[in-house]
């Protein structure tokens, strides 16, 4: 029996997202300099498959924007939590996102760059080639 290779939940996500969200930019790497509007970076933090057939990834999205629109970042974060549950059952290019949840809601986290606000969210998805 052959393992299956799992989709890459990062590019999954961004599939997902981005046609959603056409104001905003999504990265899995901070861009260097001042960014001018919203940036949002979608990371694997960990997980793992528990069946041969599923992967269970915890994904970070960290929503980045300007100080002054602290509040227009919150609400941007809070959007991406409604798209991102509303993904079950979804085919995309590289796989299916069987299974959405919540690890950790949007919250603001300290951010070294002081011009800029941070809210960060984890999410459990269930995967499958």
């Amino acid at each position: 029996m052959t393992f299956p290779v799992f989709p890459d939940p990062e590019t999954m996500l961004m599939y997902a997202l981005v046609p959603l969200n056409p104001n905003m930019r999504f990265v899995t790497v901070i861009p260097a300099g001042d960014q001018p509007g919203i940036v949002v970076r979608i990371r694997r933090s960990s997980g793992t498959n528990r069946h041969i057939g599923l992967d269970r990834p915890v994904v970070d999205i960290d929503v980045f924007g300007p100080k002054s629109q602290t509040g227009i970042v919150s609400a941007a974060a809070r959007l991406i939590q409604s798209q991102i549950l509303s993904l079950m059952s979804v085919v995309l290019p590289n796989g299916v996102i069987q299974h959405t949840s919540t690890v950790s809601g949007p919250r603001q986290l300290p951010e070294v760059n002081p011009k800029y606000v941070r809210y960060n969210a984890s999410y459990e998805l269930q995967t499958r080639p």
